[in-house]
């Protein structure tokens, strides 16, 4: 169990309670993850939600409430990504920050988002749901490569 688990409850439940609203009606959610995108002097917030055919990345405030319209992402719509600099391109791999991020090239956007999880440490830090929706992230962008 985490070190701050019954936050992690109340994350998940917000991060689910703000993709709701973008999935189609019975589609279920295989995992959520809680991500940033470092901007110049401030971060963004998203939600990303795992569903088994597509990723729903809805931006969020900061009481994780959603923020705007989110982004449905198939796996045909995934130009590139890379985990932790690996998957992605010899300079994806060699960026100083790519130990740390998830790169995802949309047709809409790039994103370099930043997740809580993935070695010893994060892990004791993060929440189920949260390494649940981590390990169901990384097997949707394995598996749109294919």
């Amino acid at each position: 169990m985490a070190l701050f688990a019954k936050n992690w409850e109340e994350t998940d439940r917000r991060l689910r309670a703000a993709v709701g609203p973008e999935l189609q009606s019975g589609e279920e959610i295989v995992g959520v993850v809680h991500a940033t995108q470092a901007k110049t002097f401030s971060a963004e917030l998203f939600a990303v939600a795992v569903t088994p055919d597509r990723l729903v990345i809805v931006p969020l405030d900061r009481k994780m409430g959603a923020a705007g319209e989110g982004e449905s992402v198939t796996r045909a719509d995934v130009r590139s990504s890379s985990v932790w600099g690996w998957g992605g391109s010899v300079k994806d791999f060699l960026a100083g920050s790519s130990g740390n991020e998830i790169r995802l090239e949309t047709p809409r956007r790039s994103y370099k988002l930043m997740v809580l999880g993935g070695t010893a440490f994060e892990n004791a830090l993060a929440g189920d749901g949260q390494l649940d929706g981590l390990e169901a992230f990384i097997a949707f962008l394995q598996s749109a490569k294919q």
